[in-house]
């Protein structure tokens, strides 16, 4: 019988914008596609201002997914079920369809409704594992919207927990007592990625908002007035950060894509200048393997994105030095060709590392334990 897996999340299935429920997708369908019974939680679609036609029937319709009576569809191998998280009935229903699957894995991911890691360890504690995509809705440390300490002692009993890079690994552990496994999604695929153009194309950055450095953005955009700039707005963007990218004459808005490849293949320079840390910035390494120079900010996880690629630069200070990275690689055709290809070959090097067989392996050696049996102490070990 096939290994069943169920994973929770508090995002919509599709489409996935974010890195966080884009890795969770991409996970299960490659998962599916090496024999597993992969099923799916998901945030029911609702209001998405601008986005809204992407969610819902009309977005699903749009990519070849029959809706079944009951919301629930099938992509890819992977069954889905929307849910309203926010519903008084939510924990109950939760808790039912857990027990009807009952899965070897329960993979609970960013537990924002803090229902997820409840369901999974009151029907199997020795089968539930964390994931752990962003630390905003952690229950600890600076980074996290508020400690609550039900929750982190829940996060304590997983079976596992999975962190997507070092600088998460070691937020867990300096925060909240935790060790945790490294594993990277299977994010970027398989395929061959297109040699790099010359140089061409937009100054772009993908999901323009506060909290992904559109300050920034802004003030480079402004500083260079001849040159194309494009923006593509996905879950971050409301009619604020609309408004203020359409007022300026050198900004072309792009439509978000479910490629980020063709997309990709438009831009010139991709800016990352998150002012939030972020656990990892897959969309910097999405850009790298096809030989796109980033520029991208200093927080959290983004340097490690970097893959030791120049360029790492302060969000925090004077627009300066992103003036003049940019500036160089604008001016300079063998400066952006030799970033060009040292991005394109580091993020090659990397991409094995995000074969989904190593997340096939991981679960190999948990090897599910008997029900009921103790669970290891995943806690540091002590300092002497």
């Amino acid at each position: 019988m096939a290994t069943r897996v169920l994973l929770l999340q508090d995002a919509a299935h599709l489409p996935s914008f974010g890195g966080g429920n884009k890795a969770n997708r991409l996970l299960l369908e490659a998962l599916a596609a090496r024999g597993f019974d992969c099923r799916m939680v998901s945030r029911a679609p609702g209001d998405r201002g601008a986005l809204s036609h992407e969610f819902g029937a009309r977005g699903l319709a749009a990519r070849g997914v029959s809706v079944e009576a009951d919301g629930g569809y099938r992509f890819r191998g992977v069954g889905v079920t929307p849910m309203d998280f926010a519903a008084p009935d939510a924990g109950a229903r939760l808790a039912a369809l857990v027990a009807d699957f009952d899965p070897d894995w329960i993979l609970a991911s960013d537990d924002r409704p803090a229902l997820f890691l409840g369901a999974g360890l009151r029907h199997a504690p020795e089968r539930t594992i964390a994931l752990v995509h962003t630390h905003y809705h952690l229950p600890f440390g600076p980074e996290a919207e508020r400690p609550d300490p039900v929750r982190h002692d829940q996060l304590r009993r997983a079976r596992s927990v999975v962190a997507v890079s070092e600088y998460s690994r070691g937020y867990l552990r300096e925060w909240g007592g935790i060790e945790s496994k490294l594993l990277r999604f299977p994010v970027f695929g398989s395929s061959s990625f297109a040699p790099p153009a010359p140089p061409g194309g937009f100054v772009a950055m993908i999901n323009p908002c506060h909290a992904k450095g559109l300050p920034i953005f802004l003030a480079l955009a402004e500083r260079f007035p001849e040159t194309p700039f494009a923006a593509a707005p996905t879950w971050g963007a409301d009619a604020a950060v609309l408004e203020a990218l359409t007022r300026l004459p050198n900004m072309t808005i792009l439509d978000p894509a479910d490629d980020i490849g063709a997309l990709l293949a438009r831009v010139r320079v991709l800016l990352a200048p998150s002012m939030t840390p972020e656990t990892f910035g897959y969309v910097a390494i999405d850009a790298m393997l096809r030989g796109v120079p980033v520029l991208a900010g200093d927080l959290g996880g983004q340097p490690e994105a970097k893959l030791g690629v120049d360029f790492v630069l302060p969000v925090n200070g004077a627009i300066e030095p992103w003036a003049e990275a940019l500036e160089t690689l604008l001016a300079d055709p063998q400066a952006w060709r030799r970033l060009s290809e040292q991005s394109r070959a580091a993020a090659q090097r990397f991409l094995p590392e995000t074969d989904a067989d190593h997340f096939i392996r991981y679960l190999g050696a948990l090897s599910a334990p008997t029900r009921g049996a103790p669970l290891p102490d995943r806690r540091p070990a002590a300092r002497g």
